[in-house]
């Protein structure tokens, strides 16, 4: 069971390179992205992709480095007092089920342009 951060941005989808741009952000400081899940918010192209990451020293780094990106124009980190990741073994496709384990959140962190905010 490893310690997992649930982050949400929200940016401008203009192609398919927004979300690689977003995972390469995590992965070129080594970071693990679990799982990803977004939706289309309007009309203009704003959309919200949630990202399940693993914890790093790094972890921040990478954060503040996504809200810096081009087309994001914020970047939340969901704190929890537990969250977790259980892989249910009971699943009998060939696919493991993750199950999150989360509870309400303690704290919202905004990062935009590289600025907290809350």
């Amino acid at each position: 069971m490893s310690q997992v951060q649930i982050v949400r941005v929200t940016g401008y989808y203009t192609d398919a390179g927004f979300i690689e741009r977003i995972i390469a952000n995590f992965r070129k400081l080594l970071i693990d992205v679990d799982a990803v899940c977004g939706r289309r918010v309007n009309e203009e192209g704003l959309y919200e992709v949630y990202l399940v990451v693993r914890s790093h020293p790094n972890f921040y780094i990478a954060v503040l480095n996504l809200s810096k990106t081009p087309l994001i124009e914020k970047v939340e980190v969901f704190e929890y007092p537990r969250a977790s990741k259980h892989v249910d073994d009971k699943c009998t496709s060939s696919e493991k089920v993750f199950t999150f384990c989360i509870a309400k959140p303690l704290n919202i962190k905004e990062f935009t342009w590289g600025a907290i905010h809350g």
